[in-house]
């Protein structure tokens, strides 16, 4: 195996195997973004020059995810780097937390759904506000994220209630497929529809730009979230997994 550091998106110029992975129309545009927000990438390749595997690293937020069907390629990408968390498509004997993969062709439906809130979506004007929100509600994140995601035309819808953002969430449209993505209601203000209507908005907005398809990851703990993508006709395609530090820990435990 030979793995091999990408430090610019020029180098980003590979072609990886049919069926190399789910999230294959986005992996350019994440190999991309990571890169633009500071972060880490690799590729792993084998003897005969194939792609076997792709690494992407956030040492801001120790975070990262491994792209492979190969366990030995997972194994050599999992203790390259020390993680607070890693997401995979390969589920091993390590602890995980299953995300389910959502689905939708939107080609199939018609998207005309009724609203109870105000949607109103991210300008570079609110840039300041936004980095604000996302850190109070997902604490240690990378805030250069945000500024990167806006300038890379991902949208951030948001409701505002009495002056304040009370629910987000994000998505991105790449090769006609769009993505769902870090959703947040502040607790006080669930179950009160603010979710579902962010939802809606977001496929509403995707359905306008002629996207073919959208997908969401969730965490089977997350059956709100679940809930409302199921009302909107999602259904799951496939999984993926979340590894944590403690399994890193644990291994080093067992090493000492």
């Amino acid at each position: 195996m030979q793995v091999h550091h990408i430090s610019n998106i020029s180098d980003v110029d590979f072609i990886v195997p049919t069926g190399f992975s789910f999230f294959e129309p986005y992996l350019k545009y994440n190999i991309k973004e990571i890169l633009e927000i500071g972060g880490e990438a690799y590729v792993s390749k084998t003897p005969e020059g194939a792609v076997s595997g792709v690494f992407i690293y956030d040492d801001y937020e120790k975070s990262g995810t491994i792209y492979t069907k190969s366990r030995e390629v997972f194994d050599y990408f999992y203790q390259l780097k020390p993680f607070n968390f890693l997401f995979s498509e390969i589920q091993t004997d390590l602890e995980n937390e299953i995300y389910d993969i959502y689905t939708l062709n939107l080609g199939d439906i018609a998207v005309a759904p009724k609203f109870s809130y105000e949607i109103s979506i991210a300008q570079r004007s609110h840039l300041d506000e936004i980095e604000q929100f996302m850190s109070s509600t997902h604490p240690g994140i990378n805030k250069k994220w945000v500024n990167v995601a806006l300038r890379n035309e991902d949208r951030c819808l948001f409701v505002r209630l009495n002056n304040e953002i009370v629910g987000a969430g994000w998505l991105s449209l790449v090769n006609d497929i769009g993505r769902l993505h870090t959703l947040y209601v502040k607790p006080q203000f669930r179950r009160l529809g603010i979710g579902e209507d962010i939802l809606n908005g977001r496929l509403l907005w995707l359905k306008s730009k002629h996207a073919r398809s959208v997908f969401t990851e969730i965490s089977r703990y997350n059956v709100a979230s679940a809930g409302n993508v199921m009302k909107a006709h999602m259904r799951i395609s496939g999984q993926v997994f979340q590894y944590f530090k403690k399994n890193l820990d644990k291994k080093m435990e067992l090493k000492s």
